[in-house]
């Protein structure tokens, strides 16, 4: 094989790596920002003036 042939092979490899990731980046980040959206915060308490 010719240092052109790992060449091609290397950017396949990680053209593949970045394909694979994307799908995980964006599925966990839509977790963390539905957890952050929805999670259990406390209510802010209303003081009554009388």
């Amino acid at each position: 094989m010719t240092a052109s042939d790992f060449n091609i092979l290397g950017k396949k490899i990680l053209v593949g790596i970045i394909v694979t990731l994307i799908p995980f980046i964006i599925i966990v980040g839509g977790l963390y920002l539905t957890q952050r959206l929805l999670g259990d915060k406390p209510s802010p308490q209303v003081i009554h003036k009388n």
